[in-house]
């Protein structure tokens, strides 16, 4: 069946494909499955240590790793990040304060309250280890980091800026290095923190953390999948790097990915129902569509749900989001469906969902 959408968020879908597959076998037959081992002790393998300069050199950085902050430290938070993340800060057990999804007066705010409290206790910002946390590019909102505004109020305020770059590398940017790429910013330089799944654009397992040495070396200490979880199985380091090779050595991916991208907008604005609109920002290849009025329904999350249940009776499988982030998530976005486009797919692939959804809605609709 055709699909403009997969049940994941795997946008440029650049890892499928023979010479990555035949490196993987090549790779497994050579090492074995599994690694055997935590990367701290006796796990790592030379796959691993060239999938690191790979990375390291693919966003031009000194070193990339595969939990950084602490009890004492203070992190203030963007309220829409995803799951991992929220996960990943309260597990850190530092201070942490939020502020709304990506409204940079609201930031701004937060951290002129803190330096208030500061001055107020008479304490210097050098005496605690502060971080900005924002996503480049939101899963659950299919928003971009402002991210000129985050380094001018990282600066001002004296923060490092730490970014998850999961969803936008491989997707933004010339040649895919991500928001800091888009917005012409550097590694290091201006976010000094970076995450990256190899589980979306890659097709990999795992991810890194890409920084300066510093940051690298703090990993390699104090990370605890580092020290305590199995490395990654070779053959998958192995993917990642052809992936990556990919990316880097075919353009084209990524030329068919933004013009898959302007295709859809282009016709979601033309053929939506009118009781729908886009939500996510139109450079995102992860795209939401939401009702205009939440209150036009009784229930909107129920509603979503059945639009995309109807949608596989067109053969287009979409995914319904607002009911399974109950409880997860600090900032719940609006119920809406979400679509993740793809360099693989075609015109009459998004033709397809596009008309699946119109006729699924007016469906459904009919039902109230």
């Amino acid at each position: 069946s055709s699909s403009s959408s997969s049940q994941t968020t795997s946008t440029s879908k650049i890892a499928p494909g023979d010479l990555v597959k035949k490196v993987s076998r090549e790779t497994l037959m050579e090492y074995g499955c599994g690694a055997c081992g935590p990367r701290g002790f006796y796990g790592t393998i030379d796959v691993h240590l060239q999938l690191e300069r790979a990375v390291a050199d693919f966003t031009e950085t000194d070193s990339a790793i595969a939990a950084f902050a602490k009890r004492g430290d203070l992190l203030v938070v963007d309220s829409g990040v995803s799951e991992p993340i929220v996960t990943g800060i309260s597990l850190s057990r530092a201070n942490i304060v939020w502020f709304k999804h990506n409204d940079m007066n609201d930031l701004r705010r937060v951290l002129e309250n803190i330096q208030a409290t500061d001055k107020k206790l008479k304490r210097r910002p050098n005496d605690q280890r502060r971080f900005l946390v924002v996503e480049g590019l939101y899963k659950n909102w299919g928003t971009i980091a402002k991210l000129k505004e985050l380094v001018r109020l990282k600066e001002k305020f004296h923060y490092r800026l730490m970014m998850d770059e999961s969803f936008s590398f491989g997707t933004l940017g010339e040649t895919g290095r991500g928001v800091i790429e888009l917005e012409e910013r550097k590694y290091m330089h201006h976010v000094e923190v970076v995450t990256i799944s190899l589980e979306n654009a890659l097709g990999a397992i795992g991810g890194v953390c890409v920084g300066n040495e510093e940051v690298v070396d703090h990993q390699r200490l104090s990370g605890a999948g580092y020290c305590f979880s199995a490395a990654s199985p070779p053959f998958t380091a192995a993917a990642a790097i052809a992936a990556l090779n990919q990316l880097r050595d075919q353009p084209q991916l990524l030329y068919r990915l933004k013009d898959n991208k302007l295709y859809l907008y282009e016709k979601l604005d033309k053929d939506l129902p009118p009781q729908l609109k886009v939500l996510s920002d139109k450079r995102s290849p992860i795209t939401y569509v939401g009702l205009v009025d939440q209150t036009s329904v009784p229930n909107a999350v129920e509603f979503m749900e059945d639009v995309a249940r109807e949608c596989l009776r067109h053969k287009v499988a979409l995914v319904a989001t607002g009911g399974y982030v109950k409880g997860h998530l600090h900032a719940k976005p609006p119920p809406a469906l979400r679509l993740c486009v793809s360099a693989m797919q075609t015109y009459p692939d998004i033709d397809q969902a596009v008309h699946a959804i119109g006729a699924a809605t007016k469906k459904v609709l009919a039902k109230y």
